[in-house]
């Protein structure tokens, strides 16, 4: 190397070029630092608002209405999308606190932040397909729903979904720690995909059907109506997450994706609670009364009571 090119390489522009690298590379972590900051902190809001909604509907289905065959899969479709978003607070925790360096328990709280949010995403999945099929049963076999339904066959089914899942979950979250096998998870993403969802679309399709032939002759309940919009909102935020994560499995995908799909499931468990209260508050838009009344008078609009009322009528005729 010649004396001028060496007193080039170490000339003060050089150098200002290397600082000026640096400060930008600086910058840049900054930027990234607020934006994860930025987005906990809004996924932490969604959290709070979905916590309450929720914990008001646990309360008065749990302590304060009596229940009855579908209220049964309300309070525990409540209680997974509670669970749901404990589980969205956890992965927000682990974020923040990767963000100020390595802690020795930290890979601790991701495993079972991967736990608790598998077992009630699972859950919620499972009582909305189910609350689907029990709807359109109610809707197109009335009598048979009148005067054959198991009158604890909900607490039964929601029995039997919350222990799958939690099988499920243990056993996916103990194979993919120990000897990092997913083929439990990418058979369950599949069958959902695949069978459940399709169900589900098909019977809420044919209750929307049925409910826009029916409002032309007499009204429907809001509870009903209500729970329509949620599974509505569940296929428009939850069907894709299935297939994310199936495809997760085969072929690398995006970690953006990834976080896309976890949003997408806390919002879905979030705005649940705000259907409830749009549908059932009065119709005049007076946001005076409280949404424990209601939630209160929605969930005693029974629609199963209703079904029974226009059986009788139809069998007097």
């Amino acid at each position: 190397m010649s004396l001028f090119q060496k007193n080039f390489s170490q000339s003060p522009l050089s150098s200002l070029n290397v600082e000026m690298g640096n400060n930008a590379t600086e910058l840049q972590n900054h930027i990234s630092v607020l934006g994860r900051f930025i987005e906990s902190t809004i996924y932490l809001l969604i959290c709070l608002s979905g916590f309450v909604g929720n914990g008001i509907i646990i309360y008065l289905l749990g302590f304060h209405i009596k229940r009855n065959i579908f209220t049964t899969y309300i309070l525990n479709l409540s209680i997974a999308d509670f669970g749901l978003l404990t589980a969205g607070v956890m992965q927000n925790i682990y974020l923040i606190l990767d963000m100020f360096g390595s802690i020795f328990f930290i890979d601790y709280l991701y495993i079972l932040n991967d736990y608790v949010f598998l077992f009630t995403f699972l859950a919620s999945q499972a009582l909305l397909i189910v609350i689907s099929i029990d709807r359109c049963v109610c809707f197109f076999f009335p009598l048979w729903y009148q005067f054959h339904h198991p009158p604890r066959l909900s607490i039964a089914v929601c029995a039997i979904i919350w222990i799958l899942t939690c099988l499920i979950s243990v056993t996916h979250t103990t194979l993919s720690v120990t000897i990092k096998y997913f083929g439990i998870l990418s058979l369950q993403y599949y069958l959902n995909s695949v069978i459940f969802m399709p169900i589900m679309f098909v019977s809420t399709i044919a209750m929307l059907i049925k409910l826009c032939l029916k409002s032309q002759q007499k009204k429907s309940g809001k509870l009903l109506r209500a729970n329509l919009l949620i599974l509505v909102f569940f296929f428009f935020f939850v069907y894709q997450i299935n297939i994310i994560h199936f495809i997760s499995i085969f072929q690398e995908v995006p970690d953006s994706f990834l976080s896309y799909s976890s949003i997408c499931a806390i919002l879905n468990s979030s705005i649940n609670p705000m259907i409830y209260y749009l549908v059932g508050r009065d119709k005049k838009g007076r946001s005076s009364k409280r949404i424990d009344k209601v939630f209160e008078q929605l969930f005693k609009d029974d629609e199963v009571y209703r079904v029974q009322q226009e059986t009788t009528e139809a069998l007097q005729l």
